[in-house]
């Protein structure tokens, strides 16, 4: 009960403050700044002043923190986007978008080859179980059986 007391007045101080227009500074704006600042530095060897930056801070998604021809998307710390004069160099966390585009690319080859791993894995599981199935029958055939299953191992490796 406390609890939920706690919660409604903070949402209540959020949509009071945000109506009113209000920009209250929290210890993780400077933070969100900071991360800018120094992620402009270590990726584009600029370096930004925090107290020239114009931040409009947002809970809910990206804050943004704006320098001339400088914007950054930041939450919690973590720098999302930096466009410096037209170009990203942070593009939704990755370093550009030319990284970015990669990762995507990599993930769904990735994605493929582990489905297909797992088809494989499914098929030798299938051939294992018709193997054991023949080994507790009445005289199996050992060689065959064996050369059965070594024609699957090969054929999914």
């Amino acid at each position: 009960m406390e609890n939920q007391v706690k919660i409604k007045s903070l949402i209540f101080e959020a949509v009071l403050f945000s109506s009113l227009g209000v920009n209250t500074v929290y210890a993780g704006n400077a933070e969100n700044v900071e991360a800018c600042v120094t992620k402009a530095k270590e990726f584009a060897g600029i370096t930004l002043d925090e107290f020239d930056a114009s931040y409009e801070g947002n809970w809910m998604d990206f804050s943004v923190a704006k320098w001339n021809n400088v914007v950054c998307e930041v939450k919690l710390g973590d720098v999302h986007s930096l466009k410096i004069n037209d170009e990203y160099y942070i593009y939704q966390g990755f370093a550009g978008k030319t990284s970015y585009e990669l990762n995507d690319s990599l993930e769904k080859r990735t994605g493929d080859a582990i489905d297909k791993m797992k088809s494989r894995i499914s098929l030798l599981k299938d051939r294992m179980d018709k193997a054991r199935k023949q080994l507790k029958s009445v005289n199996p055939d050992h060689i065959a059986i064996e050369d059965y299953i070594n024609k699957g191992i090969k054929k999914a490796l």
